[in-house]
């Protein structure tokens, strides 16, 4: 973690150059001039400020954590964890500052010479400029100071502004000493007088020391500011006397100058708070940077620990469980550690808020321990990844390893529990069919399972990269758990890398993003998956299912073919028993049912028998020859059939008229009686009486069925034998048909008059009850009653009599809505009963023809419905009465009784309340006791610690005695060493008790203090004790007085127990006492929940009656109550919490009790053990003589024999005793399997006697002697090492498997044999290797490597978590470890190799001694021992289960090396025999995985017994398939490929094009006239198929070669393309059928066919689609019929050339339908376009194709379609005759409008008309030929557009109506009017096709929608009626029109008319036509139109509209007395009237 500084920046002493790091290689010194005044050392605060740092376990990385260093004093450090530094100023502002500080420099001087001026002067200025002075020099210092933060040197203006301070300190001394120093001489001028130079020499001196405290350094380390402590202090103690200071002192006492001696006592007084500073400074650095380093020191040790765990897969399954232990431990230690450095960082934050001089350090310290904690925390994350990750591997092996053992298992169970043969028994069969039905269950089970591990097996890492002696070819990718920056090199979270070299184990390097290499932590970094080894064992698993599989499906078609010939033989039998006589007994469709059910079953048994390898060809030929047999006697009976039955038909003849008679009689009786009765009563005694004469006549019909079974019978036999006639023979059959008439009717009415009874009586028994349940006299009596009890009420006023009257009258509503539902039911059941009575009678009516009387029906069902109303009339009115009066009564008495009940309630509240108060103030109580008690038992430990004390001060007293006794006390010790271990044990727990307790702490503040001084208490004194134990442990005290002690303290325990016991009893009692007190406290909680609510109930009453005042009142105070109850219950149940959480502490500490006391238990046993030991021991040593052992014998000897034995040393006079030497047998080393073993651990378990172990200790024995004589037990007698290969010569096992000479599964198990029994061998080099060693050197394959670990541990022995001793085989056994069967195969090696091996002494062992031993029990001994042993390992040879010990007798030994080595013969490796697939070679070894070849015949091959090509034409059918359709066969034509049939139009297009992607996807397109199969892409170059279908073909193609899968390098097959969305099921389905019928489902990974149940297990096929291909799905089209098809069905009609052996479906010639062409409206139309689009069927276009119908005959039949019915051609008009619109149109016939319309119409529908000539034109012919006028053109045109089609610029093809109409080229008016031309005249025109479509269709095709189709459909009247001139629709026109006979053509009648251009009137002036008269307005639109029809003539208009033609006329002259009248001129002239009014006049008549 370099890039964390903890290496470069701070290492503590721990790791190499720390020191040096932190120091950056060099000191850096302060310059003196670098001093600033104010103290300190003259450098700023870190550069931007510090940051504030919370040590939490959140806290992340950050941006990588930066890449700063430390060095020096951290003068450069990183402004962030990113490690960026400083943005600099630039040059202008350092510029700027340097200029300002010249200025001040400069103002300081001037008012420094001011002040001196001003006190020379004596004026009051000095002090003025003094302060101004001050403020420059501190500006100047502020100067200085922005300078240094800039990186900029200073050191000219801290020059500068020392120069200043010396000045304005000399001014300051000479202004406070001025009166004492002013010359006294007279006539002096007031000037200073000079102190002298001692004065200034100590001045200077304190200056000197002042600046050296200033620019002092601080220490980077500990070590080097303890120094710097040290060196200050005694510079502290040199600067208290000074003779500078002296001589000034005492000539400044002489002078009497006190001024300067003041002034240099304060001087000397700064010095000195200075220096003091400085030590105080000093002391606190050196504090707080030893804690800091002591906190970076725990968490690089962390650090490191976690760094250097191995993460690979060695040990695995040990190292999770206690790994997760661990890091449990370590985030309860981060947790603590984190409170501890949250203290550490307030601490340092106070000091550096203070303004340390050495802030820097510390912040450089502190940011160091962040960084460090950080990563720290970064790593925890990591471990946490690692955790869950190695243990899915771990439980991943486990799980896939249990699940091999399965699968094993189900193998043997299908191999063995289901024999066959033809000797079984059909039950049997039955029975094992249904057993293999429910192990496939179990089997499916376990697919889950495996699918489950393929699945998981893809998302386990790899954990053997990890590990640097594994070795691999290719490069490993790792990927990062976290951020990582190493220098300038960036791994972030996520990314993936290249491992290069991770030998190291906590580093590791790494080709990292960008191509850079870096080192990056081990614990950083996983490898991701996949993971070969477990997607191997996955697949291996997978692999051994199909195997059981396949299995599995071979016993199936045993057992069904077995079953299919049991059921045939029955048939056999039954039908070779049938006689004439039995056969004519039989209905036809019985024994019809026999003979199919024989043929059934033998086609069942021909279908099953294929595969089944029960059956041989003479077999099925056998049973064919009985089937025939079976048939021809079955023809023979049915043949005679006939002739017997006619005999038997007239005996039948004469009972049936008998039998009808009778039946009809009773039937008429049983009718009558049943319609009597048309309704029921409400009388329950007549309903009884009535349903009991049913009951009678039912009996009496039951007694008389006989009669009708009879009929019925006879019946039966007539139709029995009239069916038994043959043709030739005359039948009844009319006779018969009446009978049977007869009797179904007599029948059917029989069954209708019983179920008639069966009904009544069912409707009348439902009936009766309720009947009787309704009571209604009752209800109405009580109704009564108590509405004379109200009005009682009322005059009296009996409040309270009346409330409980109310209350029952409520009571009783159920019991009204009970009799009120009663009576419905009861009118319901009575209608439904008479419903059905009327259904009776009215069908006997219908069936009998014959009308029955009935009466006026009176239903009971009335008066039930008016008792009713009247009863819930009555009741309501009772209940409203009593409500109303009762609530009126009550509502005073209850506002105030329940505002009495509420008080009364509030004040039990606060009492309760009040004692719950004080029950917790008794717990508290009670809990302080339980403290004082834990506190007194440790004050009891306290004082155990003092006599443990004593016990050492009596060892020093008496340690000159003990020395005889020592020996005998060592077991003493050792018991004190247990008792120690017990003592820590209980120092842990009590830390764990610690932990919870802090963390207790913060969740309970109000018990936080009480709890940390316990604990602290606590841990101190067993802390004490443990010291104390481990000093008495290393002494040795007197007999006497070590069992005094023992005794006392034994006693002192005793006394413990006791009271420990009582202690707990009483914690019980207390916690008991808890418990009910919390549950009083739920109680009352609950009590209070309700109370509120109760008290909330009552508010809401309240509110309803009290008047607003009170309302208001009462509402506040309960509001304010309501609060108040709210905060009790939320106090107590804070409370509660609070306790619960006491209970579970106080639990907590009574199970810590109990466990001491089961502790100190068991240390009184083991004391007292030890006092009764030390007893015998002391009572041995004082009885018989004997009790001494001789040294040379090793027998008892007394101590006096044992002296006489001695000899007297002469200079000295010891008596010493003589032995002989003899060798230490524990170290006598002898070379075990795997280790090596001491002589005395072989004497132990019996490997060596007694006289061979004492012969190797006086050396009359050599260790190598004895070593060849217990080789067997040392040795073994060797395991098989590997195999004997022919030509090959030796080979190891792997090798063997890795050549194919042996099964996979044999090498495995000899493996691990070799594992078991101790050593992987090395045939080969003649060496034996531990798995690890065989790995690395590749004698066994590394995806081996965990097996072999695996069988291994039986040599070296499992590993435990629990356990620190190795367990054996059978161990592991019983621990559930390893399997039994594993066990027993292990075991079964090790006893054959030398006997059982004990993974602890590493020797073989016999049986007897490994049950001794524990190593074996009775019952795995008895199963080694069965005869024959057990088959566990598989025979390489035959490859049949056989023991080890048959195995070894196989094996040859080799002479010069002595290995066992096994036979084999050498084989070809199936993986190199290469056959021709579909599309591609496939081995031997891939068609034995899929099953397509069986394991004998791979044997074959591999041993040259078969050659490919025999195989190969064996299994042809699924290397090549059956072929699929390759062309047709067109008669004449020939053969020829199906697109060039498409071409030649003699098949349909969809169905060539379906035939040729099932050629593709099942592999090839089939050229037929080469004969050659071609992929799509070479049938395209060819020709072969058309270009444009290759796409579609390529993706058909794909299903064969597999579909490419971007997120997979594995093509699929057509179910995964299916599942994943590539293809749709219907696709999936079709190409799948294809491939079925060609031979299978084709495998485009192995390109094989497979069949069905094969493909469904490679994941080809699932239960679903296999489903719906068994169902024969009609996904392709016949060529012939055009119908629906399966291709199975197609293959059946197909004719094998013989030639060639093609496939060809034979067709007939068709004609091209694209050159049949039909007279469309416009254009020419072919068939093709006509039945695409509808208008022809499917029928009729085959007929046409066929030339069974021809165009005319079509065309005549579809003239609707092609033609239209025409529209409006002319108009015929009287005696005019028929003429064109556009005439009738200028003859005024018709209206303009209305003649333009219809003509648009014409144009609109394809032509216009010439009804003269009959002729349909264009609107250009038209105009030509003058049938239209020239200036309709354009609007004709755009007219016929409808029907050509308008053009569009930006399409080529032209657009319908409706397109147009959308692109706004026409309005949808327009349209809409065009539209309907056409519906009317033959439907929607296609202006593409040019013919009439249905309004549906034209919708499909786009020439409509919805919301036109719907405007069309309300038929718009979009049209003029000529006639009515009244908007009219196009149908309505038609509708009038009349059909010419001869020409078919539609005239519109109209009426002759005038033409009002020429009906001419006279005007004013001159003449004038109606037409005129109508444009102007003077005539009307109907006075023309009665003109033009002669209603009117002109004289009458004219005098009708006289005023408009002549006027009223002018004044025409004068009227002049005798005059008489004359004109105007002559009156003029007259001079009768002024000439002007005459002329004005004249005017005026000449205007008019």
């Amino acid at each position: 973690m370099s890039m964390y500084g903890s290496q470069q920046g701070l290492n503590m002493g721990r790791r190499v150059s720390s020191k040096g790091d932190l120091a950056g290689g060099g000191s850096y010194h302060y310059a003196r001039s670098e001093v600033v005044h104010g103290g300190g050392n003259g450098y700023d605060p870190y550069m931007d400020g510090y940051k504030t740092y919370t040590f939490s376990k959140s806290t992340g990385m950050g941006g990588g954590m930066g890449s700063g260093t430390m060095s020096g004093v951290m003068s450069q450090m990183a402004s962030g964890m990113e490690g960026g530094t400083m943005t600099r100023m630039s040059g202008s502002a350092f510029g700027a500052i340097n200029q300002r500080a010249e200025a001040l420099q400069s103002q300081c001087n001037e008012y420094l010479k001011k002040a001196d001026y001003a006190m020379q002067a004596g004026s009051g200025d000095t002090e003025y400029y003094m302060g101004k002075a001050k403020d420059a020099i501190e500006k100047l210092k502020y100067c200085a100071m922005d300078l240094r933060q800039m990186g900029q040197p200073n050191d000219n203006v801290i020059r500068s502004l020392e120069i200043c301070k010396d000045r304005l300190k000399g001014a300051h001394m000479a202004m406070t000493s001025s009166m004492q120093r002013r010359r006294s001489t007279r006539g002096s001028s007031g000037g200073w007088e000079d102190p002298g130079r001692s004065f200034h020499d100590a001045m200077a001196w304190i200056g000197q020391h002042k600046r050296l405290i200033e620019t002092a350094l601080w220490g980077d380390d500990p070590a080097a500011i303890e120094q710097q402590l040290t060196n200050h202090q005694r510079f502290h103690t040199s600067i208290q006397r000074s003779p500078e200071m002296d001589r000034a002192r005492d000539e400044l006492a002489k002078k009497g100058d006190k001024g300067s001696l003041h002034a240099l006592e304060q001087e000397w007084d700064s010095l000195q708070q200075m220096s003091f500073g400085r030590t105080q400074q000093l002391q606190d650095l050196m504090y707080l940077i030893q804690e800091i380093s002591r906190e970076i020191m725990w968490v690089n040790d962390r650090e490191e620990e976690e760094l250097m765990f191995d993460w690979g897969d060695k040990n695995v399954d040990q190292y999770i469980p206690k790994k997760q232990e661990s890091y449990s431990k370590l985030m309860s230690a981060l947790e603590d550690k984190e409170m501890e450095l949250n203290k550490l960082k307030a601490k340092v934050d106070n000091v550096l808020k203070n303004n340390h001089p050495a802030a820097d350090k510390i912040e450089a310290y502190k940011d160091t321990l962040q960084t460090q904690w950080s990563w720290l925390l970064q790593i925890t994350k990591c471990i946490d990844v690692h955790l869950k990750e190695n243990g899915a591997y771990s439980q991943f092996f486990k799980e896939a390893n249990d699940t091999y053992s399965a699968l094993q298992k189900e193998h043997e169970t299908v191999r063995k529990n289901y024999p066959c043969d033809k000797s079984t028994s059909l039950e049997n069969l039955l029975e094992l069919l249904r057993g293999l039905e429910r192990e496939k269950e179990k089997i499916m089970e376990n697919k889950r399972q495996v699918q489950h591990l393929v699945n998981r097996s893809k998302s386990i890492v790899r954990l053997k990269p990890r590990n640097p002696e594994e070795k691999s070819n290719h490069s490993v990718i790792v990927k990062a758990l976290c951020d990582f920056k190493q220098d300038q090199k960036v791994i972030c979270k996520d990314n993936e890398a290249i491992l290069k070299d991770n030998s190291q184990r906590s580093k590791w390097q790494v080709t990292g993003p960008g191509g850079l290499d870096m080192l990056v932590p081990s614990v950083c970094l996983i490898v991701p998956p996949p993971n070969p080894l477990s997607i191997s064992l996955a697949n291996k698993n997978e692999q051994y299912y199909e195997a059981i599989l396949s299995i599995w499906n071979q016993l199936y078609i045993n057992v069904k073919s077995l079953i299919a010939w049991q059921y045939c033989l029955l048939d056999i039998r039954r039908i070779n028993s049938l006689t004439i006589n039995m056969l004519a007994k039989m209905r036809p469709e019985e024994y019809r049912q026999i003979i199919k059910s024989l043929e059934t079953h033998y086609e069942e048994f021909k279908l099953s028998s294929h595969g089944s390898q029960m059956f041989a060809d003479e077999d099925k030929r056998s049973i064919e020859n009985q089937f025939t047999g079976a048939q021809a006697h079955y023809d023979q009976l049915v043949v005679q059939l006939p002739t017997y039955g006619q005999y038997l038909w007239k005996s039948s003849d004469r009972n049936q008229a008998v039998y009808v008679a009778r039946a009809e009689d009773i039937v008429k009786v049983h009718e009558a009686r049943l319609t009597e009765k048309e309704t029921t009563s409400l009388s329950p005694g007549e309903v009884d009486e009535y349903m009991l004469t049913l009951k009678n006549v039912k009996a009496e019909l039951d007694q008389k069925k006989d009669v009708l079974a009879s009929m019925e019978k006879e019946l039966a036999k007539a139709s029995h034998w009239n069916s038994q006639l043959g043709d030739p023979f005359h039948r009844c059959d009319m006779m018969l048909s009446k009978y049977t008439e007869q009797v179904g009717v007599l029948s059917d009415r029989w069954r209708r008059i019983q179920g008639q009874i069966d009904t009544r009586l069912q409707d009348l028994k439902m009936y009766v009850p309720q009947l009787q349940h309704y009571n209604l006299f009752t209800a109405l009596t009580w109704l009564y009653v108590h509405a004379c009890l109200i009005i009682r009420c009322l005059t009296s006023m009996f409040g309270c009599f009346l409330k409980a009257l109310n209350t029952e009258i409520k009571a009783k509503r159920e019991t009204v809505e009970r009799v009120l539902k009663d009576n419905e039911a009861c009118v319901n059941t009575i209608k439904d009963y008479e419903t059905d009575l009327s259904s009776y009678t009215s069908g006997l009516e219908t069936l009998l023809n014959v009308p029955i009387k009935r009466t006026m029906l009176k239903s009971p069902s009335m008066d039930l419905n008016q008792e009713a109303i009247q009863l819930q009339t009555r009741y309501m009115e009772l209940l409203t009465m009593s409500g109303d009066y009762h609530k009126f009564l009550g509502e005073s008495l209850k506002n105030m009784e329940e505002l009495k009940i509420r008080n009364t309630r509030i004040d039990l509240l606060e009492e309760e309340l009040r004692l719950l108060r004080e029950d917790i103030q008794d717990c508290n109580g009670r809990n302080k006791s339980l403290e004082d008690t834990v506190a007194r038992y440790q004050l009891e430990l306290s004082q155990s610690q003092e006599q443990l004390l004593s016990v050492e001060e009596v060892k020093r007293n008496t340690a000159l005695q003990c020395n005889a006794t020592k020996e005998s006390l060592d077991s003493t010790q050792s018991q004190l060493t247990e008792l120690s271990d017990q003592v820590t044990r209980l120092t842990y727990l009590l830390d764990e008790e610690k932990r919870k307790r802090k963390l207790a702490e913060e969740r309970y503040n109000q018990q936080q203090e009480e709890y940390e001084s316990v604990l602290r208490k606590r841990q101190n004194e067993l802390e004490t004790v443990s010291w104390s134990k481990m000093d008495v442990e290393k002494s040795v005290a007197n007999k006497d007085h070590e069992i005094e002690n023992l005794r006392r303290q034994l006693d002192a325990e005793t006394a413990r127990v006791k009271e420990l016991n009582s202690r707990i009893k009483d914690l019980q009692a207390v916690r008991d006492g808890l418990e009910s007190q919390m549950e009083n406290l739920r109680i009352a909680n609950q009590e209070e929940v309700a109370r509120r609510r109760q008290v909330e109930a009552e508010l809401e009453k309240t509110t309803i009656t009290m008047t607003e005042d009170a309302e208001l009142r009462n509402k506040q105070r309960l509001q304010e109550e309501n609060e108040r109850v709210k905060r009790d219950l939320s106090y107590w149940k804070d409370q509660c919490d609070s306790k619960q959480g006491m209970i579970r502490q106080y639990d907590t500490d009574k199970e810590i009790l109990e466990r001491e006391k089961k502790s100190l238990k068991s240390e009184i046993e083991r004391l007292m053990r030890e006092l009764k030991d030390l007893d015998e021991t002391n009572k041995s040593r004082l009885s018989t003589p004997e009790c001494y052992l001789d040294p040379e014998t090793e027998h008892e000897a007394s101590y006096e024999a044992l002296k006489k034995q001695c000899k007297i040393e002469p200079h000295t006079g010891l008596l010493l005793l003589p032995i002989t030497e003899k060798l230490d047998p524990s170290k006598l080393i002898f070379d075990g399997v795997r280790k090596p073993v001491t002589a005395q651990q072989l004497l132990d378990c019996g490997v060596l006697d007694k006289p061979t172990v004492t012969q190797l200790m006086k050396g009359e024995k050599t260790v190598p002697e004895v070593s060849e004589e217990k080789k067997i037990f040392l040795k073994g007698t060797g395991s098989i090492a590997g195999v004997a290969a022919g030509p090959s010569g030796k080979v190891s096992f792997s090798e063997a498997k890795k050549k194919m000479l042996i099964p996979p599964d044999s090498a495995d198990l000899l493996l691990e044999a070799q594992a078991a029994t101790g050593h992987i061998i090395d045939p080969t080099s003649n060496q034996k290797l531990t798995v690890d060693e065989a790995c690395v050197r590749g004698v066994v394959d590394n995806k081996d490597r965990d097996k072999l670990l695996a069988a291994e541990r039986a040599a070296v022995g499992y590993r435990d978590p629990n356990t620190a001793k190795p367990l054996s085989v059978f161990e592991a056994m019983k621990k559930g470890m390893i399997d039994r069967n594993t066990g027993v195969r292990l075991l079964q090696a090790q006893e054959l190799a030398g006997g059982i091996l004990d993974p602890n002494l590493s020797v073989f062992l016999p049986k007897d001694t490994a049950i001794k031993r524990n190593l074996l029990d009775e019952d795995l001994c008895h199963a080694l021992n069965q005869d024959p042993h057990p088959a566990c390992y598989l025979d390489p040879e035959t490859e049949c289960n056989a023991s080890y010990e048959a195995l070894k007798k196989k094996c040859k030994t080799e002479p010069h090396t002595g290995l066992l080595l096994f036979p084999v013969t050498e084989q070809l490796d199936p993986s190199k025999l290469i056959f021709d697939g579909v599309r591609k070679p496939v081995t031997a070894q891939q068609l034995l995985d899929c099953g397509v070849l069986d394991k004998p015949t791979v044997t074959q091959l591999m041993k040259g017994e078969k050659t490919i090509p025999e195989v190969s034409e064996d299994k042809k059918k699924f290397l090549k398939g059956t072929g699929s359709i390759a062309g047709v066969a067109a008669g004449p034509s020939g053969k020829m490929s199906l697109s060039e049939a498409k071409k030649k139009m003699l098949m349909p297009p969809n169905s060539a094009d379906l035939l040729l992607e099932a050629q593709a996807a099942t592999g090839h397109i089939i050229d037929p006239t080469s004969n050659q199969k071609l992929t799509v892409d070479e049938a395209c170059v060819r020709g072969v198929v058309d270009k444009k279908d290759r796409d579609k073909l390529l993706a058909a193609e794909r299903a064969a070669v597999g579909y490419r899968d971007p997120n997979t390098a594995k093509p699929l097959s057509v179910f995964e393309a299916m599942k994943k969305g590539m293809i749709d099921r219907n696709t999936g389905v079709r190409l799948l059928q294809a491939q079925e019928l060609a031979g299978g489902i084709l495998d485009p990974n192995l390109s094989v066919f497979l069949p069905k149940d094969t493909a469904i297990k490679r994941n080809l096929l699932d239960e679903d689609l296999c489903r719906a291909l068994n169902k024969d799905p009609q996904c392709y089209l016949d060529p012939d019929t055009e119908q629906d098809a399966s291709y199975g069905a197609l293959k059946k009609r197909c004719k094998t050339e013989p030639r060639t052996g093609l496939i060809l479906l034979p067709i007939t010639e068709r004609k091209d339908p694209s050159k049949l062409m039909f007279d469309g409206v416009c254009k020419p139309v072919s068939a093709q376009q006509l039945f695409d689009c509808g208008l022809l069927d499917k029928l009729t276009f085959n007929q046409l194709v066929k030339g069974e119908k021809t165009v005319p005959i079509v065309s005549m039949e579809k003239k609707a379609f092609l033609k239209g019915t025409g529209p409006i051609d002319g108009i015929v008009a009287g005696r005019q005759g028929k003429m064109s619109l556009s005439e009738a149109k200028k003859q005024s016939l018709l209206p303009v409008d209305s003649a333009d319309l219809l003509l648009e119409a014409q144009a609109a529908t394809g032509h216009i008309t010439d009804p003269k000539t009959g002729q349909k034109l264009t609107v250009e012919e038209a105009c030509a030929k003058g049938v239209v006028d020239r200036r309709d053109r354009d609007r004709l045109l755009a007219a016929q557009a409808a029907a050509i089609g308008y053009k569009d610029p930006s399409a080529a093809k032209p657009l319908s109506v409706f397109e147009a109409m959308k692109k706004g080229l026409i309005e949808k008016e327009t349209a809409l009017r065009l539209l309907q031309a056409q519906v009317t005249s033959g439907g929607i025109l296609d202006p593409n096709l040019s013919v009439f479509l249905p309004k549906d269709t034209a919708i499909k095709w786009n020439l409509l929608d919805e919301s036109l189709s719907h405007a069309l459909n309300q038929s718009p009247a979009c049209y003029l009626d000529p006639e009515t001139k009244c908007n009219a629709s196009y149908e309505a026109l038609k509708k009038k029109c009349k059909t010419e006979p001869h020409t078919g053509l539609l005239l519109f009648p109209v009426t002759e008319q005038l033409d009002p251009s020429k009906l001419i009137f006279y005007g004013v002036r001159k003449p004038v036509t109606a037409q005129q008269l109508l444009d102007c307005g003077v005539l009307d639109k109907p006075t023309v139109t009665q003109l033009m029809k002669e209603e009117k003539t002109i004289p009458e208009v004219s005098e009708d509209k006289k005023v408009y033609l002549k006027g009223t006329g002018s004044i025409a002259g004068v009227v002049a007395g005798p005059l008489g009248k004359m004109s105007f001129s002559e009156a003029k002239k007259k001079m009768l009237m002024p000439p002007d009014s005459a002329d004005l006049l004249l005017e005026a008549q000449a205007a008019t």
